[in-house]
């Protein structure tokens, strides 16, 4: 049985759009309400730098991959022992 990497890559992308969205509204409420402190502005900044950071990296591991290769997840010529 043979599948399509791309599979893969669409649940990462899934992943990263709910990452995204939750971030969002992360990023809001520490804009809206918690910059009473020095501290706040630095964790807000080191956050989003951090995210895209990690968007870059992963950019650059994902794009060096063939996603139109197939994938062998039960090998039918390991089934039966000869």
């Amino acid at each position: 049985m043979e599948i399509s990497l791309s599979i893969f890559l669409f649940v990462y992308l899934i992943y990263i759009a709910v990452f995204l969205f939750f971030s969002f509204f992360n990023i809001y409420h520490m804009v809206r309400y918690g910059f009473s402190s020095p501290l706040a502005y630095v964790l807000t900044v080191g956050y989003i730098a951090l995210t895209i950071l990690a968007l870059f990296v992963t950019y650059y591991y994902i794009a060096q991959i063939d996603w139109d290769y197939p994938l062998d997840i039960f090998d039918s010529r390991q089934l039966y022992f000869d």
